[in-house]
């Protein structure tokens, strides 16, 4: 067993236990009433966005990476995350979990300037812009900045990290050299606008927030625009199995995102309301939810060390999640709110429906590993 393994392991176990505990907070602020959760409500974003995703996508780099002091990036960020929950019983643990989260951002651009160092590469150096504009986000946020003022900057770290994913797996496609660049180009102007955009200190008429958001729109719009065109997804989407799986979650995923970037090009991005919930949904849920279930069962064999057997039954909650998303954002756009909390309680039963196929499907994983071969000459062979 890799020494390293437990430890992993815990981190992913603290995550889905924060995801949980975001997911309840974001209920309650639709209206819906679960048992727990509500005391959390105003960090629903922040739990989710610092506390689960960037502590996973840390790992997963410090899986990459594979140094040991690479891991202190999740274990702030998981930390993080466990004493902001635990704030709400103890409000003096704020400070020490807003700080647990700026660190642990700060050790994912150190990890990824280890990768960079270690491998030059515009994919990689992508990656590090995504993993600075976090880092940067979650500082104004630690200074107290809302939620909402740092939205942006934060979707485009997801964005700018997916991308240079994206770009890495696009040379087994062999797209045209200007599409890679081109690529890489859009996600630099996104993480540009969205730095521009959580300034609120200009009012330069170039560098000015409301114009950045609608370039971060028209950014996020091409990135959507070059996946649905060139990704390697419309090549594996052909073949079975697994491989059709991820790619039709990449490509659904890429269809939101072209969504929330010609709304947000169009609109802006207020401070809260309907307009907001969609755009921001759109992207976190839309695009960065269906990535990870297009990717979990090819990430967590590496990450964990859990078998997972395909199984079409995983198309259940990757249907859902996006059927549910068209009744939130209907419901924003239309101004129905009751479609809005029927919409966001699908998001969550997405949830809950993949963390149980996935168990189903490691559970059956590990009985086709255990079966013994059939005996030479019977019938199974």
């Amino acid at each position: 067993m890799t020494p390293l393994l437990p430890l992993r392991r815990a981190l992913l176990v603290a995550s889905a236990l924060a995801a949980a505990a975001a997911v309840l907070a974001g209920l309650s602020r639709l209206g819906w009433r679960p048992p727990v959760g509500e005391a959390h409500a105003a960090d629903h974003g922040a739990l989710l966005v610092v506390g689960v995703f960037a502590t996973v996508i840390a790992l997963e780099r410090a899986v990459a990476l594979g140094a040991a002091w690479a891991y202190a990036a999740p274990v702030l960020s998981g930390a993080g995350a466990v004493l902001r929950l635990a704030a709400g019983h103890e409000p003096g643990l704020l400070g020490p979990a807003t700080d647990a989260a700026l660190a642990g951002t700060a050790a994912l651009v150190a990890v990824n300037v280890a990768i960079v160092h270690r491998q030059r590469a515009s994919f990689t150096v992508l990656m590090l812009l995504g993993s600075v504009t976090l880092a940067a986000a979650t500082w104004r946020w630690r200074q107290g900045a809302p939620a909402f003022a740092v939205t942006p900057a934060w979707m485009a770290f997801f964005v700018a990290t997916i991308a240079a994913e994206r770009v890495e797996l696009a040379r087994l496609a062999r797209p045209p050299r200007a599409a890679a660049h081109a690529l890489i180009a859009l996600g630099v102007v996104a993480s540009g606008a969205a730095l521009v955009a959580t300034d609120h200190s200009t009012d330069h008429p170039i560098a000015h927030p409301r114009v950045a958001l609608r370039v971060l729109g028209v950014a996020l719009a091409g990135i959507a625009a070059w996946q649905l065109v060139f990704d390697l997804a419309r090549r594996t989407i052909r073949q079975p199995g697994l491989p059709r799986f991820a790619a039709v979650g990449v490509l659904a995923g890429a269809g939101w995102l072209g969504v929330a970037g010609l709304d947000l090009a169009l609109t802006g991005l207020v401070p809260v309301g309907p307009d907001l919930d969609a755009t921001a949904h759109a992207v976190f849920v839309g695009f960065v939810l269906s990535m990870v279930f297009a990717h979990a069962p090819i990430i967590l064999p590496a990450v964990a060390r859990v078998r997972i057997a395909f199984h079409p039954a995983l198309y259940v909650p990757l249907a859902v999640l996006h059927a549910s998303l068209a009744s939130r954002l209907a419901g924003d756009w239309l101004g129905d709110a009751a479609l809005r909390r029927v919409g966001g309680l699908g998001n969550a039963l997405a949830l809950v429906l993949f963390a149980v196929t996935v168990i189903a499907a490691s559970r059956r994983a590990g009985r086709l590993t255990a079966r013994p071969a059939p005996a030479r000459g019977s019938v199974g062979r």
